[in-house]
């Protein structure tokens, strides 16, 4: 039996997988939440705090990114 091969991601590699799933849970409530005007309110309200947490999450990855930048740079 052939042993499992690890892949190593990068830094970079794992930050764009996360803002991929960020963004892409985003879309999908947003067009949700569109596409269906009339959800019960207990699931519009549960679907607006996932998108404010993911977006709050979107906001942390981005400032990673500027110290990450501003460090390779100095």
């Amino acid at each position: 039996m052939a042993p499992e091969s690890t892949v190593l991601l990068s830094e970079k590699q794992i930050t764009t997988h996360d803002f991929v799933n960020s963004l892409s849970s985003v879309r999908s409530l947003v067009e949700l939440l569109v596409d269906h005007p009339g959800l019960e309110a207990t699931d519009r309200s549960r679907f607006i705090s996932i998108i404010r947490d993911e977006t709050e999450r979107l906001i942390n990855l981005m400032a990673q990114l500027n110290l990450s930048s501003d460090n390779a740079t100095s």
